[in-house]
């Protein structure tokens, strides 16, 4: 099962190159934007991922796509959140998701351990307390809730210029 849900990633990732940038959404590549919000909803329901992210929509598009996305997830026995406020941390580059609405799929109590890490990180702001390790210690935490390895959390932090 691994194998095949590593290779169908793998395809996606592939596949499309154009599909990862943040071009104009059209009707040519929405279907593999779609296919990649059900492959997040498959490996959520199956507890290989606590977290799936969609890409980046604006606003409008967000509106005109959301009943297939409600409907992907109801279809996988998953839930869907709306996110036009993303947690910014040291794992992806600000000006991916500035203005910019996105779904995360999830289950169970997913949803209150992101909203409760994006609150920490609030709290760290407010009171003058978001250094460096502050920054880490938010980063690791939503790329630990993202399911990813240390060694990808680490390599994302370093790719935005972030050094230990």
């Amino acid at each position: 099962m691994f194998k095949k849900i590593s290779l169908f990633v793998l395809i996606c990732m592939s596949s499309n190159a154009n599909a990862q940038n943040l071009e104009e959404f059209t009707v040519k590549n929405i279907h593999f934007h779609m296919g990649v919000i059900a492959a997040f909803a498959e490996v959520v329901n199956m507890d290989v991922k606590q977290i799936g992210l969609s890409e980046m929509f604006s606003a409008d598009e967000a509106s005109k796509w959301e009943p297939v996305v409600k409907h992907i997830a109801e279809r996988n026995d998953v839930l869907y959140y709306r996110e036009s406020d993303f947690l910014v941390t040291d794992l992806f580059a600000p000006s991916r998701t500035a203005g910019k609405t996105l779904f995360i799929i999830y289950k169970g109590d997913t949803l209150e351990k992101y909203n409760a890490l994006k609150a920490r990180k609030a709290g760290l702001i407010t009171s003058n307390k978001y250094n460096k390790d502050a920054r880490r210690e938010i980063a690791t935490g939503f790329g630990k809730l993202l399911d990813y390895s240390d060694n990808v959390i680490n390599g994302l932090i370093a790719s935005n210029g972030i050094k230990n």
